[in-house]
């Protein structure tokens, strides 16, 4: 299991970076050609081969052990012809401008496949000096051979001749290795990156990871505004969209409204109709949307899914319980001077605090003052007593609460609503900080009836949709999908 997780790693690293991986991989290729055709100083080599005998007899016939002293006086030549001896002959009698060491390092004497045969070669950045060089010291190594070894002999076989191509670098070996090594860097690069990244991502099985369905992916306002395919419709599946009822420019631009991108409204309308039947046996239809962390969308999501409930035909509250951070009035262009905090503290009453048909269907309570004890107030007795009320007056309720993992407000009314909605913003929400938020939320008997993901790639956000909708994802037939269809068309 674990290596087919791995590959399956590796293959969405691969499939995920595929452009760049290969565009890195071919600069590499045409940056290790250019160097080594153009900056890297070519060498030549000049190769000659001896034979070498152990004796002076010319017989015919050779015995084995002929054959392994010419073996032996192979190796004894080889040290010979880089002797000092042999290396000042050559700088003398071709006064080159080397030192021995430096000679040296330019010729090579081996053994060809372990027989009596040897290979002399000489590498320079000159091809006619490399052929001189080597064959003058064939020359030395016949004189020098004569008079150490004594007996036996060395026979030309071949002599060094001038070679035009260069033997180093090599072109095509060198470009090869920049290639590969190239896509590797650029490949386990983006494979690491991605595999340090704990930020959800477009393709990642949230409901599989923690047991809750995902209700709807909310694309990226300004990526659905910019037209085309996921521009501006008054259409969508030939037929023409429900008109919503917050008329446009009264309200911040993230709330829906007529110019909504067709777009993001079905994604709200899905998640409204997920979010129906998640509740559908509770006794009081109150549901907080919260997140891990700020900045998640959270405040939006709720906020236009009490829009999309009201734009449906349901009588909808919206209530603001985000004491600290409260961002509602100015998103609806409302007062603040009353609100939740107001109720209850016992300065107001919920008349008073109450902002009724800012959208047809739809009545608004804003945070009001900051007080200093919000999660005394949200853990009260009033605060119960209020939830329970308003359960009795609308259909359903949206809680607007502060992020889980910032502070421990949301988790105060557990008790009193049928469930939360967990938002999550792709690409900035982590893992652990889904799982901090879950384990806090099931410390706290809370229930997490789905998640929304908000800024999502465009190309992706019809992917939970289908999987999810209402019928497969709570299993509910067609009966029931009439039924709400039916009254979705008699109350708009």
């Amino acid at each position: 299991m674990e290596e087919t997780l791995d590959i399956s790693a590796f293959l969405k690293t691969l499939k995920k970076h595929f452009v760049i991986i290969v565009t890195f991989g071919l600069l590499a290729g045409i940056a290790s050609f250019l160097i080594s055709n153009f900056m890297v100083t070519k060498k030549y080599e000049s190769m000659a081969l001896l034979y070498v005998e152990n004796s002076q007899n010319t017989s015919e016939s050779l015995n084995i052990n002929d054959i392994n002293a010419a073996q032996k006086l192979v190796n004894t030549c080889q040290i010979l012809f880089k002797s000092g001896t042999a290396l000042d002959a050559l700088i003398d009698n071709l006064d080159l401008p080397y030192t021995k060491d430096q000679l040296s390092e330019m010729i090579t004497a081996e053994s060809v496949n372990s027989t009596e045969v040897m290979r002399l070669k000489v590498e320079s950045e000159d091809p006619v000096e490399a052929q001189i060089i080597v064959n003058e010291l064939v020359k030395i190594s016949e004189e020098e051979f004569k008079r150490i070894i004594k007996s036996g002999s060395i026979e030309v076989v071949e002599l060094g001749e001038i070679n035009t191509e260069p033997s180093f670098p090599n072109v095509q070996i060198i470009t090869f290795l920049g290639l590969a090594v190239g896509l590797a860097i650029a490949f386990f690069s983006f494979f690491i990156r991605d595999m340090l990244d704990v930020a959800v991502k477009h393709d990642d099985n949230l409901s599989k990871a923690y047991d809750v369905p995902v209700f709807a992916e909310i694309m990226e306002f300004d990526s659905a505004s910019s037209g085309g395919k996921y521009g501006y419709s008054d259409y969508g599946y030939g037929k023409k969209m429900r008109k919503s009822r917050v008329p446009d420019g009264k309200f911040s631009e993230r709330l829906l409204s007529e110019s909504t991108p067709f777009a993001i409204s079905e994604a709200y309308n899905t998640a409204r109709t997920n979010t129906m039947f998640a509740v559908a046996h509770s006794p009081r239809k109150i549901i907080a949307v919260t997140s891990s962390n700020p900045s998640e969308g959270k405040s939006t999501t709720c906020s236009n899914l009490a829009i999309s409930f009201a734009n449906a035909g349901f009588e909808v509250l919206l209530v603001e319980c985000d004491l600290r951070k409260p961002t509602m009035a100015n998103n609806f262009n409302l007062t603040n001077k009353t609100g939740l905090s107001s109720i209850l503290g016992g300065f107001s009453s919920i008349t008073d605090a109450l902002n009724s048909y800012v959208v047809n269907g739809l009545d608004i309570i804003t945070a009001g003052k900051i007080p200093p004890n919000p999660s005394e107030l949200l853990g009260s007795e009033a605060m119960k007593s209020f939830l329970i009320a308003s359960a009795q007056n609308y259909d359903y309720v949206f809680l607007d609460t502060p992020p889980v993992n910032v502070v421990t407000d949301s988790q105060l009314m557990n008790e009193d609503i049928a469930g939360i909605v967990f938002t999550i913003r792709e690409g900035e929400t982590t893992h652990p900080d889904i799982q901090s938020a879950m384990d806090k939320i099931k410390l706290a008997n809370g229930k997490t009836l789905g998640f929304i993901k908000t800024f999502c790639k465009p190309e992706k956000t019809s992917r939970y949709s289908k999987k999810y909708s209402y019928r497969s994802g709570y299993g509910y037939g067609g009966e029931s999908k009439t039924v709400t269809a039916e009254k979705e068309t008699t109350t708009d």
